[in-house]
């Protein structure tokens, strides 16, 4: 039984969801607004959220340089290089395209630095002819 247990299932088993988060997460920071069911902008928001704050952590401002102090012998240096490759690896294992991980880390978290949390935001969109479905559009602020 599944009494009280956090997130939404949307009726489906656990590969299609997480490949449907992960196709809906890619189109998001990808467009930064795209528009979908109410139940899925809501079950979107704590992965999107997540992988932004791993670009927070694994932004650098000047990336060739820490590499280059790195292979000079800087022990920090080669700390901070690890964990920004680990962070990427980390959110390319759950994006599915390249490009938007460059923009994730390169665009995105740069512009959210300062910004503790809260990174989307979901917007009533009316209701879908045919089934009546509460759509949303769910954008980055």
């Amino acid at each position: 039984m599944r009494h009280r247990l956090p997130g939404n299932q949307l009726n489906k088993p656990y590969d299609q969801r997480k490949a449907l988060l992960r196709t809906l997460a890619t189109e998001l920071l990808k467009h930064s607004e795209i528009i979908t069911t109410h139940a899925k902008a809501k079950a979107l928001r704590p992965a999107v959220e997540k992988i932004i704050t791993c670009g927070k952590k694994g932004y650098v401002a000047d990336y060739p340089a820490a590499v280059k102090k790195s292979k000079g012998g800087n022990n920090e240096a080669k700390k901070q290089v690890a964990r920004v490759v680990h962070l990427r690896r980390q959110v390319n294992a759950y994006l599915y395209d390249r490009d938007v991980v460059n923009k994730v880390f390169d665009e995105i978290a740069p512009r959210y630095k300062d910004r503790k949390g809260g990174y989307t935001r979901i917007l009533k969109a009316g209701f879908r002819r045919g089934d009546a479905t509460p759509m949303a559009i769910i954008q980055l602020v």
